[in-house]
């Protein structure tokens, strides 16, 4: 399975950024999690959740939306949004 190198851009510093080479079949949610587990981005409470963006493009990716599906290229920057739902 191919590789590509992505930028993963922190919710509220956006100075910080995460490189990482990940499959083009890894889903939107499995990059949450394993941002997670690297200690990049806390857990995310229950009325809220992390959602990642092509920022070329302002495209915001589906949870379980591939890297490929979404037409995410080698260099690409994903924004890390932290979205909170409810009243």
């Amino acid at each position: 399975m191919p590789k590509i190198r992505i930028n993963l851009l922190h919710p509220t510093n956006p100075s910080e950024i995460l490189t990482v080479a990940v499959p083009q079949e890894a889903t939107a949610s499995w990059l949450v999690q394993e941002m997670v587990k690297a200690g990049f981005i806390p857990r995310a409470n229950s009325v809220g959740q992390y959602k990642l963006q092509d920022t070329r493009t302002e495209v915001q990716l589906n949870d379980n939306q591939t890297l490929a599906s979404a037409h995410i290229q080698d260099g690409a920057n994903l924004r890390v949004n932290h979205a909170t739902s409810g009243a």
